[in-house]
């Protein structure tokens, strides 16, 4: 019984964090899209998500450091999966008062895809390890 606590543990924290990165990666992707598709809105200030603050937050919530709603005017963080956004500032804000540059939007788009490609490929590879030392075990 000992073992499948052990097991639980290391898979939950490494395949967890991962998985955690992952979605936090496409709501990145999200954003990204949203400006893209609001480049010619008048007005429109492009958006991120402030990926270390969230991925911080999600570790500090698997290790048992539930935040608390103190006051009913606070946000309840327990149930609330949307990620923060931030306002990105990389593009100059045209006349019209829109900052998406497309050439920098898209340039985060490949680089994003990459990591989240990246976190897939690690995630297999942790899965295709226990699966072999399941199988060494039992024979």
């Amino acid at each position: 019984m000992a073992d499948h606590k052990l097991i639980d543990a290391l898979f939950d924290r490494t395949v967890g964090g991962l998985s955690e990165s992952m979605t936090l990666f496409k709501k990145r992707n999200e954003a990204i899209s949203s400006n893209v598709a609001n480049a010619e809105t008048p007005g429109y200030r492009a958006v991120d998500v402030d990926f270390g603050r969230e991925l911080q937050q999600a570790f500090q919530m698997q290790e048992g450091g539930n935040l608390k709603q103190t006051n009913s005017r606070h946000l309840d963080l327990e149930t609330d999966s949307q990620a923060r956004l931030v306002a990105d500032y990389s593009g100059p804000t045209k006349n019209d008062g829109n900052n998406v540059d497309l050439d920098i939007q898209m340039g985060k788009m490949v680089y994003n895809a990459g990591k989240f490609g990246s976190g897939a490929a690690l995630v297999r590879k942790k899965l295709q390890m226990m699966r072999m030392a399941i199988r060494m075990a039992m024979r």
